[in-house]
């Protein structure tokens, strides 16, 4: 029993540092992991210290700690570098709503052309019908020129769908990235948790390591 709760305890107890997982290293490419210290001293009080470092588990390597604070403001000054300013961000938002507006008439625009054709394919096929039951033309030639109509109508039909659904489909991923890109001056400058700084630093780059105590993505 007393060897079940030895292992059990840190399960329960386990800390859940801000940046891990964040990066592998960048010598051996190894995971990352995250250990706490504390420090007690002799008037009573004590300090905490957390620090990233590569487990070293697939090689040997060369490569040492990171105390969180240094990484927390390398963290900072990468989300600050690709901030991007409130009036900068105001002329972005206002050039995508007159995009949006240009997109919605040149759809509307599209869409009324490709229904004429459609119309006008209803009526050969119509005539062709008419032809057919007056036996103004072969069987053969018939199905075969209908077929084609019907192929060609399928196609048109197809196009209008793909732009209803896709006519404008940059414009919100456009809004995400400025919406993120003034975010990351907002909480470069702000006091945020590291949750929060780990969370958008995700936003910016991807596949991080950490060589010679610097986070590169």
């Amino acid at each position: 029993q007393k060897q079940v709760e030895k292992i059990e305890r840190p399960r329960l107890k386990g800390h859940n540092f801000a940046f891990s997982g964040l990066a592998l290293c960048g010598e051996c490419r190894a995971a990352i992991t995250s250990e706490q210290h504390i420090k007690k001293y002799k008037n009573g009080s004590s300090q905490t210290f957390i620090y990233y470092r590569c487990t070293k588990k697939l090689k040997p390597c060369t490569q040492k700690y990171l105390p969180e604070e240094k990484l927390e403001i390398q963290i900072r000054e990468m989300l600050e570098k690709v901030s991007l300013p409130q009036k900068w961000a105001n002329d972005w938002y206002q050039w995508l709503d007159r995009d949006e507006k240009e997109e919605l008439t040149l759809s509307q625009e599209n869409i009324a052309k490709l229904k004429t054709e459609t119309e006008i394919l209803d009526k050969k096929l119509n005539f062709l019908l008419d032809s057919f039951l007056d036996q103004i033309i072969d069987p053969e030639i018939y199905k075969k020129k209908k077929n084609e109509l019907f192929e060609e109508k399928l196609k048109i039909t197809e196009e209008i769908e793909k732009i209803k659904q896709n006519g404008s489909s940059w414009l919100e991923p456009m809004r995400e990235f400025v919406d993120s890109a003034l975010q990351c001056g907002k909480i470069a400058r702000a006091k945020n948790t590291n949750k929060e700084l780990a969370s958008f630093v995700k936003t910016v780059g991807s596949n991080f390591s950490l060589t010679n105590r610097q986070l590169v993505p």
